[in-house]
């Protein structure tokens, strides 16, 4: 960690402040590298700024209040938001449409005597043209839209089967 101070002396108090701040970092478990904390003075106004760098990918955070502590404070806070979003950018939130399609399909093994809650959805139907439910269908393969169709009235359920592809299900 290398701090610098513009138009400011960093004393050893300023300067453990700021590694007592930043230790708080560890928490989200990423390795920090090229840290650079630049501490200022203008007029009235104390600012700080740090640069560095989380798994190859570079943040940076500004903080500007009128007292020196508040602002490093309010520092880290903001560092912290952006290693938070970083990381729930890393993670995958959503389970695979393939995945899911895969495990439907599969036949379970038999299992012992205890059923599995079943949870009925009765999702609102909403009355379309083909036309109409092949623009709302979702581009993923796999994705169902169940829909009453406009000049029947009869409940119909369309299937993307590939990328062009989609498959016309007649439940009756």
């Amino acid at each position: 960690m290398k701090i610098t101070g513009r138009h400011l002396v960093v004393t050893p108090a300023l300067k453990a402040h700021v590694e007592k701040r930043f230790e708080r970092l560890a928490r989200y478990d990423v390795k920090l590298s090229h840290l650079e904390v630049i501490l200022s003075v203008s007029k009235l106004q104390h600012a700080a700024e740090v640069v560095c760098a989380v798994q190859g990918r570079r943040i940076q955070a500004k903080a500007t209040t009128p007292e020196m502590y508040a602002t490093i404070d309010q520092l880290v806070t903001r560092l912290a938001a952006q290693i938070r979003k970083h990381k729930e950018r890393q993670a995958d939130h959503k389970a695979s449409v393939k995945k899911l399609a895969r495990k439907a399909v599969r036949p379970s093994a038999p299992q012992e005597e205890t059923e599995p809650e079943l949870e009925v959805v009765r999702p609102a139907r909403a009355v379309l043209t083909l036309e109409e439910a092949k623009r709302r269908l979702d581009p993923l393969p796999g994705s169902l839209l169940v829909f009453t169709l406009r000049s029947s009235g009869k409940l119909q359920i369309l299937q993307r089967v590939g990328r062009d592809r989609m498959v016309l299900i007649d439940p009756s």
